[in-house]
């Protein structure tokens, strides 16, 4: 690499070389020349084109130096080929440029894929730029008047009469394709053209639906704006300005129903925009944020606009200074190129499609946080019910609004053990059902799905076999007839009665599925209009979208549903909600599912009518004293946060501790066995050595990618989440060394959202 000269500037007329980082799975920089003809017009941030290996890559200056490290010959550096000119934006703001190198420090990920996060949502110039062949060009080729040296780029171009992209024609390996480009433009032989140049005739592309076809298009899916809103309190108004005129980073959770925060949004956004500073506002789901566009355009009267990658930011033209200044997406969105701003807002910040899966992993509201201390903006963490990372954030303020008692309906518990074994429906739930048909009121039932089948339950007392260690359930294998810790690996074999009411073979598997209550529900009320909502029958975009039309336009009797439900923006409200096996996610093996269960809980009860109008949730459950379960009858989130923040603090799990899913995946089962027991022993030595670690596994993982990819599981917990990061870079840095070869590839999760 080029040695760190920070002290002084590079001087332009020496010989110049850069750190160039590659969007690969590639941890360190390569150094390359800079020819001269570029020296000027280099400047770190900036994207180029650079030989690697045999073929070119897009690569993002990083530092600039006259000097060589010791270690490297000049004669092995390559050069540069040239700009990037592909019709975004060339160069990264500095902002920007400093969030991704601490994105890459945060997540133990290539400093190469953070900045590709950032050129994703950089907005496209007027239009892609293609170079064309004038006239004068195609009478140099064909009168033979072309030098040897620019013939082969200048009969490209030619051959291409559309004209040909800059990354497109750079990636060739022949000369140099920069200096042939700009001896072509002097000698007017090709131009620099937009796509849609009217004197050129380019072949017409695809059509890109407008922006109106687009909102007319999401319409049908029956999500229409909020039409009223309770008003704002004086003091959040002020406590905004004040965070607003603040010369640092504030952080506030808003625990509130969702009118209240639609309400509190749209007076922060005004009280932004009036300041002339923008806005971002994230949320998880893509349907939640074409909803949430349409509906802060109209409650604001500003212009929103949609972002992700290669959307709306396309449509402004940045060459001309116009910035969106309020932008709505997805977890993507955090990194849209705005100026100024002084608001960043996190709709439903316990999402876990804020999390990135892949590389290089992020949770976008973390990452809010770091934009937020850049740029000294408000930073808002909004949700009905905030996760335990935000609700215990030392550095947070709490602005708790409740629901207005007279908008709570009457919930009603039923213990399932006090029911048949198998029971779907209770004696009290057809009851109700039956009342409410005859009311013509709406129903609907809850059933939580994701603790399907996920460990075994005794059917007359509820009880669950847990790890002694973990304190997690256990995952039940029926094929291969054991129980195992999917954290630390501890593998119980099934019991033949309960340990605790010793009832002989009386367990079963938590759960069933929403086809069979479709069945039952049928059988039961043969005359009702019934529709099922879930994964199977969203998948084909039309019955979605008559799915959902008829969710909100209530022709449905019954609607099954599960937590899909709450992807998209808020639906009617129901006169009967029937969870129907509120429990289920309780016993999956995962330390977050009393939380995720009271979190869909809540969502579910939220979906009814006040009581005063004769709104009611039935419970059924076998847990009928668990504390999510409790919480949610009593209507008392604080039963919920308090109960569940001294069990994490007692097991040492998030959020008194940060976590490191670390995973390795390769096809040989030998070797990748003794790549993870070595990652882990080597952690487990510099967690002695260093700062306290806790370091679980190696252990099978339980999903694979598929069969013939064999992998292993290490979970690290530690308090101080710098020398967290820091030790698991340097401990992969050395595995990927000592297994450069053997096909084996070592993954950092950091802050996972899905363990196993």
């Amino acid at each position: 690499m080029a040695s760190d000269e920070t002290s002084t500037l590079p001087h332009r007329m020496e010989v110049l070389y850069a750190d160039v980082v590659l969007p690969r799975h590639i941890a360190k920089a390569f150094t390359y020349r800079v020819p001269p003809t570029l020296a000027q017009s280099i400047v770190i941030g900036r994207r180029v084109l650079v030989p690697f290996g045999r073929t070119v890559l897009e690569g993002v200056v990083i530092s600039l130096s006259n000097h060589l490290a010791a270690e490297i010959k000049s004669a092995s550096i390559r050069e540069i080929r040239s700009l990037d000119h592909d019709g975004q934006a060339s160069t990264l703001p500095p902002a920007l440029f400093e969030l991704s190198r601490k994105i890459a420090e945060y997540y133990v990920a290539p400093w190469g894929q953070c900045l590709r996060l950032i050129f994703s949502m950089a907005p496209q110039k007027t239009s892609r730029a293609r170079y064309v062949a004038t006239p004068q060009g195609r009478a140099a080729l064909e009168a033979g008047l072309c030098p040897d040296y620019l013939k082969p780029t200048l009969d490209r171009i030619a051959r291409r009469t559309p004209g040909i992209l800059s990354s497109t024609l750079q990636s060739t390996r022949q000369g140099n394709v920069a200096r042939g480009i700009d001896a072509l433009i002097n000698k007017s032989w090709i131009a620099l053209l937009p796509m849609n140049n009217d004197h050129i005739d380019f072949q017409k592309p695809r059509r890109r639906r407008t922006l109106d076809e687009h909102d007319r298009q999401t319409s049908v899916d029956g999500i229409r704006p909020t039409e009223t809103l309770p008003e704002v309190d004086s003091s959040w108004k002020t406590h905004v300005a004040h965070c607003l005129h603040s010369n640092h980073m504030r952080k506030l959770v808003l625990h509130a129903p969702w009118e209240h925060r639609l309400s509190r949004l749209v007076d922060a956004i005004q009280q932004t925009h009036s300041m002339k500073r923008s806005a971002i506002v994230l949320t998880g789901g893509i349907s939640k944020t074409t909803w949430l566009k349409q509906s802060l355009s109209k409650l604001t009267g500003l212009q929103i606009i949609l972002a992700r990658p290669s959307s709306e930011l396309d449509q402004w033209q940045p060459s001309q200074g116009q910035v969106p200044s309020i932008v709505v997406g997805t977890r993507s969105a955090i990194f849209s190129p705005l100026k100024s701003i002084g608001l960043i807002w996190v709709e439903g910040e316990e999402d876990p499609a804020l999390k990135e899966p892949q590389e290089p992993r992020y949770h976008a509201r973390e990452v809010a946080h770091l934009r937020a201390e850049s740029e000294r903006a408000l930073v808002v963490l909004a949700s009905d019910h905030p996760s335990l990372e935000s609700r215990f954030d030392t550095d947070a303020e709490i602005h708790h609004v409740p629901q207005e008692v007279a908008l709570q309906p009457t919930i009603d518990l039923v213990d399932l053990r006090n029911e048949p074994a198998g029971t779907l429906f209770s004696h009290k739930l057809i009851r109700a059902m039956h009342d409410a048909l005859q009311n013509h009121a709406k129903i609907l039932l809850f059933l939580n799905r994701k603790g399907y089948a996920g460990t075994l339950v005794c059917r007359d007392c509820g009880w669950v076999s847990r790890c002694d260690s973990c304190i997690v359930p256990l995952t039940y294998y029926r094929e291969a007839g054991r129980l195992t810790c999917r954290y630390c690996g501890k593998v119980d074999r099934l019991p033949d009665h309960c340990p605790l009411c010793r009832t002989p073979h009386n367990m079963s598997p938590v759960g069933y599925g929403t086809e069979r209550v479709e069945v039952e529900a049928r059988r039961l009320f043969p005359q009702a209009k019934i529709a099922r909502l879930d994964r199977d029958t969203l998948r084909h975009s039309a019955s979605a979208r008559a799915l959902w039309e008829g969710a909100k336009s209530g022709t449905w009797d019954i609607l099954i549903g599960t937590q899909a439900l709450f992807r998209r923006g808020p639906l009617p409200r129901y006169g009967l909600v029937g969870v129907l096996h509120a429990d289920s996610g309780l016993h999956v093996s995962e330390f977050r599912a009393a939380e995720r269960t009271y979190h869909l809980l809540v969502d579910a009860a939220n979906l009814t009518c006040p009581a005063s109008t004769g709104g009611r949730v039935i419970v059924q459950t076998r847990l009928p004293t668990h504390h999510a379960v409790q919480a949610l009858i009593s209507g008392d989130p604080n039963q919920f946060y308090n109960e569940e923040f001294a069990a994490r603090r007692l097991l040492h799990y998030p959020p008194v501790c940060h976590l490191a899913d670390l995973s390795v995946t390769g096809k040989d089962l030998r070797i990748v066995e003794e790549a993870a027991k070595r990652w882990g022993a080597d952690l487990e030595q510099n967690a002695r050595d260093q700062d306290p670690l806790t370091v679980l596994g190696p252990v099978p993982a339980i999903r694979r990618r598929s069969k013939d990819h064999q992998q292993y599981r290490i979970l690290v917990k530690g308090t101080a989440l710098t020398a967290l990061s820091r030790r698991i870079h340097d401990s992969v840095q050395k595995m990927e060394r000592e297994y450069r070869k053997g096909r084996i590839k070592f993954v950092v999760d950091i802050d996972p959202i899905e363990n196993g």
